[in-house]
């Protein structure tokens, strides 16, 4: 029995040692050999499958305590490029391994393990060759999972390099120092583990993720932290964007869990809170541009995977501005919040719950070329096409922005294309837009508010089509101040904006097809603009203001536009340039031409239609320096209505306004004009009533050389114009004109006033006279001002030179009393002429201010009259008549025989006898048929006698004795032979002329005329007319006039 025990202890201890050597076989094995063997084995496949260089230090295993030490491994591609180093892995495997039937570890530590990860240039990472070249050719099916348990998972100080070489020149970052301390790692149902990774860039941010971890199923909850990432980092992927490297600091935390759902991966990330400080990012478009922002705040964000959903609670940027080239005051804000935004990538819908900008300010230039210096700074290049165009399934990203706020905005546009420069600065802007969508068709509601900084406020509701860019919108602008439009007047005339404010209140529509269409009232308020450079007033009124505007890109149509204070002042200087021309600047030469009745295209031009432009309490100062002395007036209490002012064509519109002038005159006009085209049609009447005329002085001595003492003007001028002929009725009333002193003018025309003032005067005191003008406009020698001054020229001219005639126009009759008819050689008025001094003093008691001059005027023929009355005495006398020594003898009749013997006797006596019968021979000789020379004879009297048979005293008349007598009466030859011998002297004459006078004022005192206004001439010599003396009348305006006025 012992042997067979012995036998089986023996067999016992013979397969104990065979185990103990078998295991201290393997045991050496996998101390001294397998080391060896991974090393060399390793290093084998690897450079045979992959081609890829792995090289180690010998691995050391502890076979007691389980323990594997890989030093100094080092993988490189074929090329010598890394991939992965480390200094040391140590694996400590757990006893517990076989009871638990899991791969357990109870640590794994790398020691500086170093990774290089590249993006190639093509796509792909530089470690695909290689997994690749290690994965199975065959597929396989899915194996259940590793039973796998690490207590503690360190990596510790190690680095990873990572390479982005699809762009260039490339990106590269450096994780340095790369940790991570894993527990509890398990591939067990519900096991969970915690991991904590931390890493440093080589800039200095700081990577720390963290949290529970589990393999079956696969899950992670934990959070994660970035901290003092410099953006510099991430210049590469910029490049498109930015111009040079960017400047800022990021940092981001989250949530995250992570696993699988069925088949599907699920991830959310939570709570993720991102901050960027002072971000500087220089763009490449527009070119020199960059964004700096002093804080991005990204709040209570969230990821969902499955839902491919991004939220964020709120996004915060503050103090950001645009930095751009030549842009000395960037567009800065101070805050812009975005709120509530959900970003959903299956559904392509963004949509956001509120933007806000508060404290922000853009400041611009708008040059003389038009360009708006922000504009152009941002404008960017075209954009360079994509290279794949979007499939034509997908769908369009959707977008709904619930609401935006801007607040505080201040827009400052300074204006250089005038000088000085022009700024348009809105403050407090304040818009507020909601429900802004994809959907262009919805109109936006809107609400814009802003101050103006200079005075002056905006308000305005409505809403907006971006599709059709249609506006409908309630607006009120209060105050609006005008003095900053300064260098826009001063550019067109030499005006200063003293003072104004514009308000109005409406509804303002706009679309693409009608354009702008306002609707509302105005009120220009207090409105003062001053002559440049002092504070000489060129117009102002209280008010300008319409109930009813209608405003759109065809027409402007009032109701009622009411003016309230007008004041205004039209000055001409010393060279005749009114005060406006001399205001308004010359237009440049490019300008633009006149507009046409229509466009280019025949489309109707603009047209503008007011019912009735109503006058209140308006004022207008006049003064002309441009003669010889000043002259100044003031229309004031200017009142009344202009209806239907117009642009349509053959639309005049009806004018009624009165006024004041000066003191106690009256201004008034009323009537039809087209105000657009009054060349073609005009119907006016123009009244002055009760016009101070001493006030006219320096008119009237510019023109006529005199001053006005005193007096009162009335004129009504009535002005016909149709298709530019113009028909001019001016009736003038003058009452009670004193004229002045002479005063010396260059310019004036020699008038005697006093004279015509004297004859158009009646007797009390009212002149009245009508001046028609008339005239072609398209005359280019026609000048109103011109027809006017030589129509009253030559009124006054032909009342002057024609005095009696004028008379005789005014008081009726034809006869021109300029004169008194006497009989040759007689003083005795005749009934016809007597007739005519009693009409004389008849007007004269009309016109008290004229005196009448009375000529003493002689003639020849008082001569030749008074020589055959003394031969007519003599020849009756020596006929032995008897014959008184004064007045006329009477008739002598050359047929009887004693005036015929008379004759012949004086003849002898006085011419000679010799010469008688010489006369005698040849009358019979060229009167053969008579018998003797006496057989015919004539009556010679005052009124006949054979004058047209006159000889020359001592004329030898032998040769002409035919021609002379021929059909004659002898006798009366010898008594126009015997005449010529009479002597009559001057003094007789002049004696004569003196008695003409005296009988003419007699006449006239008869007739009422009183003596101070009778004047007699000295005598004068004259020619007779039609046998008759015509003694002239002088009218004269009487010295005393002015006060007898």
């Amino acid at each position: 029995m012992k042997i067979p025990a012995l036998s089986r202890l023996s067999r016992l201890k013979k397969l104990a040692l065979i185990l103990i050597g078998l295991s201290l076989a393997t045991l050496l094995f996998l101390w001294l050999a397998l080391p060896r063997i991974v090393q060399s084995q390793a290093e084998r496949i690897v450079a045979e499958k992959t081609g890829h260089r792995l090289s180690m230090e010998r691995p050391e295993f502890n076979p007691f305590d389980l323990r594997l030490r890989v030093p100094k491994l080092r993988l490189t591609e074929p090329d010598g490029k890394p991939l992965l180093a480390f200094d040391e892995l140590l694996v400590d495997i757990s006893i517990t391994s076989l009871s638990q039937r899991a791969l357990v570890f109870d640590a794994i530590k790398l020691s500086s393990p170093e990774v290089t990860l590249v993006e190639l240039p093509a796509g792909g990472l530089n470690w695909l060759p290689f997994i690749n070249a290690l994965k199975d050719k065959e597929a396989k099916p899915d194996a259940e999972m590793l039973r796998l348990y690490v207590h503690s998972l360190v990596l510790a100080g190690g680095r990873l390099d990572f390479a982005d070489q699809r762009t260039a020149p490339g990106f590269a970052a450096r994780l340095e120092p790369l940790d991570l301390n894993l527990s509890g790692l398990s591939t067990l149902s519900g096991d969970t583990g915690q991991f904590k990774i931390a890493a440093r860039t080589a800039l200095g941010a700081k990577i720390l993720l963290q949290g529970d971890m589990a393999l079956n199923p696969v899950t992670a909850t934990g959070t994660f932290n970035l901290e003092d990432l410099q953006l510099a980092q991430l210049a590469p992927y910029l490049k498109s964007v930015l111009s040079e490297t960017p400047q800022g600091t990021a940092a981001l935390s989250a949530s995250y869990r992570v696993g699988n759902d069925g088949n599907k991966l699920a991830a959310t990330i939570d709570q993720i809170t991102a901050k960027l400080s002072v971000l500087r990012l220089p763009l490449k478009e527009p070119a020199g541009a960059v964004v700096a922002i002093e804080q991005i705040e990204l709040q209570d964000g969230r990821f969902e995977l499955a839902k491919q959903e991004l939220t964020v609670g709120a996004v915060r940027i503050g103090n950001g501005k645009l930095e751009l080239p030549k842009i000395e005051s960037p567009p800065q804000f101070a805050t812009f919040t975005l709120e509530n935004a959900r970003i959903n990538l299956v559904e392509r819908l963004a949509t956001l719950g509120q933007v806000k900008l508060t404290d922000a300010r853009v400041y611009a230039t708008h040059d003389a070329q038009g360009q708006i210096d922000l504009l152009h700074a941002v404008k960017t290049r075209p954009a360079t096409p994509p290279a794949t165009e979007p499939a034509s399934g997908t769908t369009p990203w959707r977008y709904r922005l619930d609401a935006l706020d801007v607040g505080n905005l201040n827009v400052v546009l300074r204006d250089t294309s005038v000088q000085p420069a022009a700024d348009l600065a809105l403050e407090n802007l304040r818009l507020k837009v909601a429900g802004v969508t994809d959907d262009l068709t919805a109109p936006l509601p809107v609400r814009l508010a802003f101050d103006i900084r200079e005075g002056g406020r905006f308000e305005g509701e409505g809403s907006v089509i971006p599709a059709s860019s249609s506006v409908d919108f309630k607006l009120k602008l209060t105050d609006l101040v005008l003095k900053p439009a300064q260098p826009y007047l001063s550019k067109k005339a030499h005006l200063t904006i003293a003072d104004g404010r514009f308000s109005s209140q409406g509804h303002i529509g706009y679309s693409a097809a009608k354009g702008v269409d306002y609707r509302g009232d105005f009120t220009l308020a207090n409105l003062r603009l001053n002559e440049a450079g002092g504070d000489n007033l060129i117009l102002a009124w209280k008010t300008l203001e319409s109930r009813l505007i209608s405003l759109n890109a065809q027409q402007l149509k009032m109701d009622e536009l009411r003016v309230d204070g007008l004041n205004t002042r039209l000055i001409i200087d010393k060279n005749k340039n009114s005060n406006i021309k001399k205001l308004i600047k010359p237009a440049a030469i490019d300008a633009a031409p006149p507009a046409a009745a229509t466009t280019q295209h025949g489309t109707p031009a603009f047209r503008f239609d007011i019912d009735r432009i109503r006058f209140r309490n308006g004022a207008m100062d006049f003064a002309d320096h441009s003669l010889i002395q000043p002259f100044g007036t003031r229309i004031h209490k200017l009142r009344g209505s202009v209806n239907n002012l117009s642009s349509r064509p053959g639309a005049p519109g009806q004018v009624e306004l009165d006024g004041e002038v000066d003191e106690y005159g009256l201004a008034r006009a009323v009537g039809e004009v087209d105000l657009f085209n009054p060349t073609e049609s005009m119907d006016l009447r123009v009244i002055f009533r009760n016009v101070e005329m001493s006030r006219l002085t320096p008119y009237v001595a510019t023109f006529a050389g005199r001053k006005v003492e005193a007096g009162k003007l009335s004129l009504d001028l009535r002005y016909k114009i149709k298709q530019r002929q113009l028909q001019g009725e001016n009736q003038i009333v003058i009452h009670r004109m004193i004229l002045g002193e002479r005063i010396e003018s260059s310019t004036a025309e020699d008038l005697p006033l006093d004279l015509a003032i004297a004859i158009l005067q009646d007797a009390d005191g009212r002149i009245e006279l009508e001046l028609p003008v008339a005239g072609n406009l398209d005359d280019p020698q026609f000048d109103y001002g011109l027809i006017v001054r030589k129509t009253i020229s030559s009124a006054l001219g032909k009342i002057v030179t024609a005095p009696f005639r004028a008379l005789a126009a005014l008081f009726g009759g034809g006869e021109q009393a300029d004169s008194i008819a006497f009989e040759a050689g007689a003083a005795q008025l005749t009934p016809p002429e007597r007739e005519k001094l009693v009409r004389l003093a008849e007007v004269l008691a009309k016109r008290p201010g004229l005196v009448l001059a009375l000529g003493a005027n002689y003639a020849e023929a008082d001569r030749v009259a008074l020589q055959g009355v003394q031969l007519r005495r003599a020849v009756l006398a020596r006929a032995g008549q008897q014959v008184a020594e004064r007045g006329d003898p009477g008739p002598v009749s050359t047929r009887q025989p004693k005036v015929q013997a008379a004759l012949e006797s004086l003849f002898a006596e006085r011419i000679g006898a010799t010469f008688l019968e010489a006369l005698r021979t040849g009358f019979l000789r060229a009167n053969p048929d008579l018998k003797e020379e006496g057989a015919s004879g004539k009556m010679i009297s005052r009124h006949s006698g054979p004058a047209s048979e006159r000889a020359a005293p001592g004329e030898d008349s032998t040769a002409q004795n035919a021609t002379q007598t021929s059909g004659a009466d002898f006798h009366g030859v010898l008594f126009e032979r015997l005449r010529a011998t009479e002597v009559v002297t001057d003094e007789r004459l002049q004696t004569l002329a003196q008695t003409r006078g005296k009988n003419m004022i007699e006449a006239l005192k008869a007739a009422g005329v009183a003596d101070e206004r009778l004047q007699a001439l000295a005598p004068e010599a004259s020619e007779s007319r039609d046998g008759e003396i015509p003694v002239k009348l002088v009218l004269e305006a009487a010295k005393t006039g002015s006060k007898a006025n």
